[in-house]
C-alpha cells in the first residue's frame, strides 16, 4: 500500500507528515510519500528546524504528484481550492492549521496532531 501525504507546495504539513511516517513506521508495508499541486522550491525552515530538535534528520524536498508513484491514499492536509483529485484513489482530509510563518510552538502542536493521526491511519489500514 502506498501512502501520499499532500499540501499545495509539499514544503510544510505534508513534509512533517512524511518524515514522521517514516520514522514511526520503519517495518511497515505501507510506502509514504509526500507531493503538492504547486510545490515549492524548499521544505519550510521552521519544519526543519522542528524536526530536526525532534530528533528527525529530514532531507525531503517539494515533489509534485508526478514525481511519485500513485499512491493508494491521498491524505490532505487542509488544502484549499488546489487540493488534488487522482482518480480511482482514497481522498482522506485532514484538516491541519498550518504552522508555516508561526513560532516552533505551533510547529510543535502541528506535529503532535499529525502524529496522532497518523497512529489511527495505520491502524485502519494494516
Amino acid at each position: 500500500m502506498k501512502i501520499a501525504f499532500a499540501c499545495v507546495e509539499n514544503s510544510c504539513r505534508s513534509q512533517i507528515a512524511e518524515a514522521l511516517a517514516i520514522k514511526l513506521f520503519p517495518d511497515s508495508d505501507v510506502e509514504f510519500s509526500s507531493a503538492g499541486t504547486h510545490p515549492a522550491k524548499t521544505v519550510d525552515e521552521g519544519v526543519l528546524a522542528m524536526l530536526k530538535h525532534s530528533g528527525i534528520q529530514w532531507n525531503g524536498s517539494p515533489k509534485s504528484f508526478a514525481d511519485i508513484d500513485k499512491p493508494d491514499i491521498v491524505v490532505t492536509m487542509g488544502c484549499d481550492v488546489r487540493c488534488p483529485y487522482i482518480p480511482g484513489v482514497q481522498t482522506i482530509s485532514w484538516d491541519i492549521p498550518d504552522p508555516k510563518g508561526k513560532s516552533q510552538d505551533h510547529y510543535i502542536k502541528v506535529k503532535k496532531l499529525i502524529k496522532e493521526k497518523l497512529i489511527d491511519l495505520i491502524n485502519q489500514v494494516t
